[in-house]
């Protein structure tokens, strides 16, 4: 029980002091990190064509591209928590990693131009382009069609993206108003903002009370 605790008492959100009761409690977070690891085996499957830039969107203390299993390659975060930036590049200060802050609920205006320089920072030409792109867990939290549309700008032509999403699982006071509704819309606005679908697959929950609705996870390309 300590080394439970221990994995999941993430800085800035105290399992003590936990606002959020059953959302957040150390059975969700468990739920949480599982939940998102099920894109693995998908990563793996595919993990000769993920290039040698790639970037994951979103991985808060448990990212799945990590240098232990992409040793060789540039991994980049974009994540909207600070506590989270300042973790990663402690965690990987000697390797080739580049954490950068990045509010995905404002990717226009001001907010996308200092993402876009700060990770242009990190490029050798001026033209920004992930191989790869891993989204777990996030849609829910943002304007998803904004941001699928916004993301084709930074990934190669047939670029591979990994998506796993759980409509209306998680933390619900952070919500988007413009997150998806259903699988059925998820795949309609995938398609519409430019992706070809590779592989798709629904699985069941396996925790009614906790996850009422199915997962999705897609591997799609960039056209």
């Amino acid at each position: 029980m300590a080394e439970n605790l221990k994995n999941f008492n993430w800085p800035g959100w105290p399992l003590k002091n936990n606002p959020y009761g059953e959302d957040f409690d150390l059975e969700a977070r468990k739920r949480m990190v599982t939940g998102s690891k099920m894109l693995l085996s998908f990563i793996n499957k595919y993990k000769g064509n993920l290039g040698s830039v790639i970037l994951e969107v979103g991985p808060f203390f448990n990212p799945l591209i990590t240098p232990r299993n992409f040793p060789k390659a540039k991994i980049f975060y974009w994540e909207n928590d600070y506590y989270v930036i300042k973790y990663l590049k402690k965690l990987y200060s000697k390797k080739e990693i580049y954490p950068i802050f990045s509010d995905l609920n404002k990717i226009e205006g001001n907010s996308f131009l200092k993402l876009k320089l700060e990770t242009q920072k990190n490029f050798k030409t001026k033209k920004i382009s992930f191989d790869s792109v891993i989204i777990s867990h996030v849609f829910n939290y943002i304007d998803y069609k904004l941001f699928l549309m916004t993301l084709k700008e930074f990934i190669k032509k047939d670029g591979l993206i990994f998506i796993n999403n759980v409509a209306d699982y998680g933390l619900p006071t952070f919500f988007s108003e413009r997150r998806p509704k259903s699988i059925q819309e998820t795949i309609k606005i995938l398609k519409e903002t430019g992706y070809t679908i590779i592989e798709k697959k629904v699985f069941e929950s396996q925790n009614k009370k906790h996850q009422k609705n199915q997962r999705l996870i897609i591997v799609a390309k960039s056209n």
